[in-house]
Order: C-alpha cells, then sequence, then structure tokens
C-alpha cells in the first residue's frame, strides 16, 4: 500500500529550500554569477512545483533571464510615479507603481 504525501510538511521544506537557496544566490551573485542563476533557477522551479509565491523575493533577479541583480548589469530609473528596473543582460524592463500617500483625503 502506498504512503500519503504529507503536503503541508513538503510545502513548508520546499519553502525552507527556496529561502536558503536565494540567500546562497544573493552572496554569490557578486563572485560567482552563474552559480548565482543556478540557485535562483532552481528556487523558481520549486516555487512552481509547489505552488509558491515568491512575493517580495522575486524583486532580486530579473523576470526573464533569472539572472541576479547587480549594481553593474541593472539600470533603476524613477519618473512619474514609476520605478523601472532594466536588466543588462537581457533588456528586461520591470516597473513598479509608487504609491503615493496622501493626507487628510476626503470622499
Amino acid at each position: 500500500m502506498a504512503v500519503k504525501r504529507d503536503k503541508k510538511l513538503e510545502k513548508k521544506i520546499a519553502e525552507s529550500r527556496i529561502d536558503f537557496l536565494l540567500k546562497l544566490a544573493e552572496q554569490r551573485k557578486n563572485s560567482d554569477y552563474e552559480l548565482a542563476k543556478r540557485y535562483i533557477e532552481l528556487s523558481v522551479r520549486m516555487a512552481e512545483k509547489y505552488r509558491i509565491r515568491l512575493g517580495k523575493r522575486k524583486l532580486g533577479f530579473c523576470k526573464k533571464c533569472l539572472y541576479p541583480y547587480r549594481s553593474d548589469r541593472m539600470r533603476v530609473r524613477i519618473g512619474k510615479g514609476v520605478v523601472r528596473i532594466t536588466c543588462m543582460n537581457c533588456g528586461h524592463v520591470r516597473r513598479f507603481k509608487i504609491k503615493q500617500h496622501t493626507k487628510n483625503r476626503r470622499a
């Protein structure tokens, strides 16, 4: 008889491994860029397999080529309420809106 999988436990283990791999990628991105990319590839594949959202963790690497952002491999521009991060490896542009706080706003 087959043993039933504990999916919650598997998801928890995958979450900790993803965090670990992303920390390793952050540490290695200045010394071994290709190895850092491999760590990110593994963590993204694991997140897809176990349906784990990366959330804020995905801001550290390019969505298209999965290379970690480094100061010499990215460009950041801010203007008109939008932050644009351009990957210098593949040219992919990632855009984010800036939240504007307004005081005493009446409906």
